[in-house]
């Protein structure tokens, strides 16, 4: 899902710190749409903690209500702690919204609550979902600003690693792959490592471990420059 089809939405949040700490959170994942409902004036005016995540604070909107900040979206999920959801409710993870965005296009509002009570049985009462990260019983709740970030990673965590994975290395020919396994007799034969009769088979396995290993390109090219050297250093 693109972090921009999706907002934060922060109800009631007590400590400047929290704030901060998901702004923060977002920028590192690539989301920047903040919305936080209810603040109180200081609380709002005395966060610090955003590193690097200025433009984030910059650029959020303040709101009365929760129908107001999720006005515009068309999938609100509401996060709670997993010991307040009845037996009977159908509990997201994040993995379970991850899989859901990937299926339909949604504008998304991911709404978290206060750190002391989080989110009221009204709040949750006008959201689609309820979503819960799976953390341990004896340690249920988690910390504000480490909540969203679970969450933000979740949601884009293929994306993410589809784009830092390297480019495959070009593959080796088999060209090149039988002039390396070549020139690796030449050197076992100047050891007086091949035996009458065997240089068949050995010709085999060595051609055969050299394709375990899956070399590339620049591996090949690699041993041959030192089998080269190797063969070099016997001859004088």
């Amino acid at each position: 899902m693109p972090p921009s089809n999706c907002k934060i939405v922060l109800v009631r949040p007590r400590d400047p710190n929290n704030i901060g700490a998901v702004a923060r959170a977002m920028k590192n994942f690539g989301f920047s749409d903040l919305a936080v409902v209810g603040v109180h004036p200081p609380n709002w005016n005395e966060v610090t903690s955003a590193v690097n995540a200025t433009d984030v604070l910059a650029s959020a909107q303040l709101f009365s209500t929760l129908s107001e900040a999720t006005a515009d979206c068309n999938l609100v999920v509401g996060t709670t702690d997993h010991t307040r959801v009845e037996s009977k409710q159908t509990v997201f993870t994040p993995f379970d919204l991850s899989r859901t965005l990937s299926e339909a296009d949604y504008k998304l509002a991911l709404v978290f609550g206060s750190e002391k009570h989080g989110l009221t049985n009204e709040d949750l009462s006008q959201c689609h979902r309820v979503m819960s990260i799976p953390t341990l019983p004896d340690c249920p709740s988690m910390n504000l600003g480490q909540a969203v970030a679970v969450c933000c990673y979740e949601l884009i965590r293929n994306q993410a690693q589809t784009e830092i994975l390297p480019r495959p290395a070009e593959t080796a020919t088999a060209r090149a792959t039988e002039e390396m396994v070549q020139q690796a007799l030449e050197v076992l034969r100047q050891i007086d490592f091949v035996l009458p009769g065997n240089e068949s088979d050995l010709k085999r396995r060595i051609r055969s471990s050299f394709f375990r290993f899956n070399l590339n390109k620049y591996d090949v090219e690699m041993l041959c420059g030192i089998l080269n050297r190797i063969k070099r250093g016997l001859s004088k």
